[in-house]
């Protein structure tokens, strides 16, 4: 055996080194490759999926650039003056007796104002002055509201109401009186000067 051993015993050692790591091969680094292969799989998927997203919504971008550049620019200039003209403000007592009246209150008084000198700074309802939002196109119209016959759930609704309105109000103040079931509003619109 001895004999044996000493004539064999480099291949042996050999045949022992690779079987070692054969098993370990095996054991530890295929599994080990086969989940980080997985991992990379299914994160170029992810990654090929976000691509394939990206891609349709740069797509859909470029076909509405396309069509933007179609549109003449008449259009586009009734496009951009969403605002009501000046005309409309006499319409507006209207609109918002309108608004008050299909949420079942009362409108009792509609007090509305064209603001004089739109540049100047307004204070706000805790005192500070905040800075024109409006530009030389742009005029505004103060107003303010007595409504009647409304709760605390109703005056929320109603503020929901003005806040999706097509016209832009700006609610600068609100006064409720849950004794009397009234409110005060002031609000602020918005006009385009012609």
């Amino acid at each position: 055996m001895n004999l044996f051993l000493n004539d064999y015993f480099n291949i042996i050692i050999v045949f022992v080194v690779v079987f070692a790591l054969a098993i370990s091969y095996f054991v530890v680094i295929q599994p080990k490759y086969n989940e980080t292969m997985d991992s990379i799989k299914g994160t170029l998927e992810q990654q090929q999926t976000l691509l394939n997203s990206q891609q349709i919504k740069l797509n859909n971008l470029q076909a509405v650039a396309e069509l933007y550049k179609k549109i003449p620019a008449a259009d586009l200039k009734k496009f951009n003056s969403v605002l009501p003209n000046n005309y409309i403000k006499e319409q507006l007592f209207g609109e918002l007796e309108e608004i008050v009246t299909q949420n079942g209150f009362i409108l009792t008084s509609a007090k509305i104002m064209e603001d004089k000198d739109a540049d100047q700074p307004a204070p706000a309802a805790d005192g500070s002055v905040v800075a024109p939002v409006v530009t030389s196109n742009v005029g505004t119209i103060n107003l303010e509201l007595s409504i009647t016959a409304i709760d605390y759930a109703g005056l929320k609704n109603l503020l929901r109401t003005l806040e999706n309105n097509l016209r832009l109000f700006d609610i600068t103040k609100v006064s409720f009186s849950p004794d009397g079931n009234s409110a005060t509003l002031d609000l602020t619109t918005y006009y385009y000067k012609k």
